[in-house]
This record gives structure tokens, sequence and C-alpha cells, in this order.
């Protein structure tokens, strides 16, 4: 026995180990459904349905509707709320936003036992990226701004505007009127619309609609989503003192800990005419957190505590001292167990 013993025991682990290396990991919290990248319309329930994973003492789960790129530190949560389920498995049949058109991060967030009294900040989510395909066709595009579109000493209401120099971006507000009687935002290239502009030395414009000043005189934008077209005279007079976009650099993707103080740094951004800037920092994704000194080239956070690793994305973007802006930069934050 005393030979036999030490071979069984080998022949126990040889066979025991490599098994419970195939045995699955205990399950997160998840949404299982609808599925990351699935269309849906915006009349109908989007039927959510959520696996708690090894998770335990979940009391109840709350929804969010957000667009994808929308500032989560900005946006009113009362707002946002799109449902609550208190029962589990914590289903839920949702009903996309009336405006929402293009692509929307469905958010969910649990409530655990006793948790709202401790000191420790738990984040319990997540998320999926869908695509809501508006009911009813587009009847008509319109523009949420004067016409044409005046700026600087073009403007009768804002006269040498000291925002109004070269370099300037703005959102341009499109929206369309569509035939259930709703009125959306189609200003992405998620909403299906496109743009063109005559003289791109008077502006330019990205896919998604951000405008940019680059130079005086006039020109249009024309606007197409689907069989439906617009056009916007654009007409600028400003100071014509050359002024590049400044740069933004949120720096490195980070990895940390729950319960580190995250710090995300912006002073690497520039000018490249060597002016000073003013900083703007955004959530985009994870559970909305407490940004502190989001006006700053440095904000900071203390990483909650998660069950598994979540992500949390922001953007930076910079301004200089004539009111040039940079495109938005992102960077993620990886917070671990």
């Amino acid at each position: 026995m005393t030979f036999l013993l030490p071979v069984t025991l080998s022949l126990f682990f040889s066979i025991i180990l490599p098994f419970s290396d195939m045995l699955p990991e205990a399950a997160a919290f998840s949404i299982e459904q609808p599925e990351t990248g699935s269309v849906h319309p915006s009349n109908k329930t989007v039927s959510v349905v959520i696996d708690v994973g090894a998770t335990t003492g979940i009391t109840k789960v709350q929804f969010y509707w957000y667009e994808e790129q929308e500032d989560m530190l900005k946006a009113f949560v009362e707002e946002k709320l799109a449902g609550m389920a208190a029962t589990p498995p914590f289903g839920a049949n949702l009903r996309p936003p009336q405006a929402a058109t293009g692509r929307y991060r469905l958010l969910a967030v649990a409530e655990q036992e006793n948790r709202q009294t401790d000191d420790e900040e738990w984040a319990v989510f997540d998320e999926v990226l869908l695509h809501i395909q508006p009911h009813g066709s587009l009847e008509e595009i319109d523009f949420e701004t004067d016409k044409p579109l005046k700026f600087g000493r073009a403007s009768a209401v804002r006269v040498y505007d000291q925002l109004d120099f070269l370099g300037k971006t703005i959102d341009l507000p499109v929206v369309g009127r569509f035939s259930d009687g709703a009125l959306r935002s189609i200003r992405s290239a998620a909403a299906g619309t496109t743009y063109h502009v005559d003289d791109e030395s008077v502006i330019t414009i990205n896919e998604n609609g951000r405008l940019r000043l680059v130079g005086n005189g006039a020109t249009t934008v024309t606007v197409k989503n689907g069989g439906v077209e617009k056009k916007l005279n654009v007409l600028v007079e400003v100071n014509s003192e050359p002024n590049q976009p400044p740069v933004g650099d949120p720096g490195p993707t980070q990895t940390v800990y729950s319960g580190e103080t995250v710090v995300l740094n912006g002073l690497t951004s520039y000018d490249p005419e060597g002016g000073s800037l003013q900083y703007s920092w955004a959530q985009i994704r994870g559970s909305k957190i407490a940004l502190l000194d989001p006006d700053s080239a440095k904000a900071s956070f203390l990483a909650p505590f998660v069950a598994e690793p979540r992500l949390f994305r922001f953007t930076l973007r910079v301004t200089d001292v004539q009111g040039a802006d940079s495109v938005p930069a992102v960077v993620d934050i990886m917070v671990e167990p």
C-alpha cells in the first residue's frame, strides 16, 4: 500500500486538476439579452434578460438609456432612468426613448443588500450598445439654428464675439421630422446622415456633424439622410488671424484596482501656438462615478469596488484662448477587483 498510495494520488491529481482547469468561472452580472449591436425599432419594447451570475444580495436593477457619446456627468440620472426590476430574475421590457435613433447604450445597474450603508462604493453593472431604428419614415430635415448660420461680424447678435475665431467648432443641430410625429436628432453618422461642404476653405464638417471654422467667406452645407436632403448657408466673418486647433491628450489606458485613486492626466495636451488651455472631461462608459475637477488638467475619481473587471471610458476636450476646440480624445480605465 505504501507504493500504491502515491500512484493513486498521482492518478487522482492527473485527472482532477486538468478537469478543474476546464470548469467555467463563476458568471458575472451581465445583460444576456439584447445582444450588443442588435437593431431595435423605436416603437417596440426591448426585452432585457439579466444573469446575476455569482453576485449575491441584489435587491433591484435599474436601467438607463444613454446616447453613445453622451456625457453622463452632465446628464440628469432621473431623466435617463428607463425602468426598474425589483424581483428576480430582474428582467424587464423597456421602451427606447421616443426621440432615439442611431447607437444607444443600455446600462443596467444593480443595487445590493446593505451596500447603501457601507463606506465602500460598489459598482455592479453591465451595458450593451444597441442600434435604435426610428419608427416611421423621415419626412423632413431641419436645423435648430438661425438660417443662414452666421459667425462673427456677419451675425447681428454676436458682433465681434470673442468665441468666433478660426478653429472654433460647434455641433451642428440637425433634426429630422418623422411620419410618426417624432422630432429626432439625426446629426451623427450612426443615424444615417451624410454631409457635404461646397467650400472647405471656409468650414469643414466631420461625419458626426461637428463644424469647424477654417476661413472667412460663404459656403453651403448639404445634409442627406435616405432620400431626404436639406441645405444650410453658412457665412463666416471672423478675426482672420490664423489659429490652429489644440490637441487633447488624455493619457494612456490604465488598469487600476478597486479603491485606488485614479488620476486622468491631460497635461500633455497642447496648443500649436503655445497658448494656455481650458479642459473638459466627460464620462461615456460605465456606471456613473463622481469625477473630481472635471474642468481641470487633472481630474480624479475613486475606483469603485467591482466583483469583476469593468471598463470606464472618458473623453477630454481642450479649448485654446481664442475658442478653438480639440477633437474629443478617449481614454479607457479598466477597474479590477
